[in-house]
């Protein structure tokens, strides 16, 4: 009983790991207008569930930074965002809760040689500009 007690509690481990390493990595959008206007995004999804967002925009007469952090989680392959009211602070002003995202790569079983890179998509977010803004992962 003990020993399978123990290997269930080992598989459930394994599982929340191989989960979080899935979907963990930096995520990017980065875009320079032909009039040196920029946009830049980074998410950042650590192993231990926790994220940090950054973003900064110039359009050549104000520059804007905007930041936040939190938990994720996944259910169903939906990825939610969290912030706690202790993640808000002066540098931290994003409250990314009720955000949600879907990670998009190719598929294992697609043998082809179609180069799908892995993305990920908000799907929704009280933040207007974070709805449907997709981000790229990096390698």
């Amino acid at each position: 009983m003990k020993k399978l007690l123990l290997i269930l509690l080992i598989t459930i481990n394994f599982s929340f790991t191989a989960q979080s390493q899935d979907y963990s990595g930096t995520y990017i959008f980065y875009v320079k207008t032909l009039k040196d206007e920029i946009i830049d995004y980074k998410l950042q999804l650590n192993v231990d569930q926790t994220f940090l967002f950054t973003s900064y925009v110039n359009n050549n007469t104000n520059e804007y930074y905007k930041n936040g952090k939190g938990i994720w989680k996944v259910e169903n392959k939906i990825i939610k965002f969290t912030t706690e009211t202790a993640d808000l602070d002066e540098k931290h002003i994003l409250n990314f809760t009720g955000s949600t995202a879907r990670v998009i790569k190719k598929s294992p079983r697609d043998t082809s040689d179609k180069v799908i890179p892995t993305t990920l998509q908000f799907y929704k977010s009280e933040i207007f500009w974070i709805a449907n803004l997709k981000l790229l992962l990096k390698k």
